[in-house]
């Protein structure tokens, strides 16, 4: 957006809230319409928690916001738009919304890395281009693509770490002002859940929890063949993302009798609680977590934690996790075992609680919409 854009942008949204502070104390709650891409609940994931949690937790702070009805709802009655995803279809958005003198926040929720990239099920000729797109956005930040436009076009990013800022700076050239990190956050309610009911429904417990979305990025396969031997239980909560229905075949066939495929369970499923309580550790073995709503969630009781090297887990839980490489299944195998050996560690659940309830990720949401409003 070029600089006589936002002198456009900016006066008639200033136009617009003088003449509402005419009309209001000077106390009014901010009102805030949170979006997501149009197909988020195709395959629901972290985002679309995150999101949905958002929206709750900012009405218990003093903002009114609420998840947006395009139909229903128009943008120039609100003060603020919040868009989650880094997804192509928001670029028409944030268009309709600076036209109406409404600035747009971005969850932006990316990640970019080369051997993710590589490591896609996609035929050679797509991985070669997705590599080569990277290196050029890496080498050439200033390379023109829609990533570029909407980083540059919404009004303020917000990443959920620091490593996370510093690839919108490095690889499109966000000024730093125009950022501000956002952790993530996870209900508190995971920190007192009983282990009963899930451990009588997979009838043990200490076992392996892996939680998320079926799909190669996660790749619960290199997990799976990293525990074949030997008669760890395992337990893997998540539906299959349509379209790898072939990659949930084969961590199928990767599967041992040790293994239970349970399928998705709703975010707000008192069993998803109990899972963590029942568990002996929970392991990511994704390419990457930014940091992963699931690492939040079980670190609220404290349990061990298996994480990627990708990502920016480490940012949040530093020396209180085990962190490996998803191609080292020597490495990811050993790390489990030690985990589920460790016991749980009451310096995580604090770390957890303090830091990264959906409250105090509601407060820095705030703090970042003042800055716009």
């Amino acid at each position: 957006m070029n600089s006589s854009e936002t002198s456009k942008h900016g006066n008639s949204h200033e136009f617009r809230h003088a003449a509402n502070s005419c009309e209001s104390s000077p106390a009014a709650v901010p009102r805030v319409l949170l979006a997501g891409k149009l197909t988020a609940l195709e395959a629901p994931g972290g985002g679309e928690v995150q999101m949905s949690a958002l929206a709750r937790s900012l009405g218990e702070v003093g903002t009114e916001a609420r998840l947006w009805r395009p139909w229903e709802q128009r943008l120039s009655d609100y003060d603020c738009l919040h868009l989650f995803g880094s997804e192509p279809e928001h670029l028409s958005v944030v268009a309709s919304a600076h036209r109406q003198g409404v600035p747009v926040a971005l969850s932006t929720i990316a990640w970019f890395d080369l051997a993710s990239c590589w490591r896609e099920p996609w035929h050679m000729a797509r991985r070669l281009a997705a590599c080569g797109k990277y290196l050029a956005r890496k080498t050439c930040p200033r390379l023109d693509s829609w990533r570029r436009r909407l980083y540059h076009a919404v009004d303020l990013l917000l990443p959920n770490s620091q490593a996370e800022a510093d690839q919108l700076i490095r690889h499109f050239m966000v000024p730093a002002g125009r950022i501000r990190i956002v952790p993530n956050g996870a209900d508190t309610r995971f920190a007192e859940a009983s282990a009963d009911h899930f451990a009588e429904l997979v009838g043990c417990r200490d076992f392996v929890l892996c939680a998320g979305r079926i799909e190669p990025r996660k790749n619960q396969l290199g997990l799976l063949r990293a525990l074949a031997t030997g008669d760890v239980p395992v337990v893997l909560v998540g539906d299959v993302v349509p379209g790898h229905e072939a990659y949930l075949a084969a961590c199928r066939r990767a599967a041992g009798p040790h293994v239970r495929f349970l399928g998705r369970l709703e975010h707000d499923d008192p069993l998803l609680a109990s899972a963590y309580a029942a568990c002996g550790c929970v392991v990511l073995p994704s390419w990457f977590e930014t940091p992963g709503l699931v690492a939040i969630e079980a670190a609220m009781s404290g349990v061990p934690l298996v994480l990627p090297r990708g990502g920016s887990a480490r940012e949040y839980f530093g020396e209180h996790a085990a962190y490996v490489a998803p191609n080292d299944l020597t490495g990811l195998r050993r790390a489990v075992c030690a985990a589920r050996t460790r016991g749980r560690s009451h310096q995580l659940a604090e770390l957890a609680r303090r830091s990264y309830s959906w409250r105090s990720a509601a407060l820095a949401t705030r703090e970042a919409y003042e800055t716009l409003l």
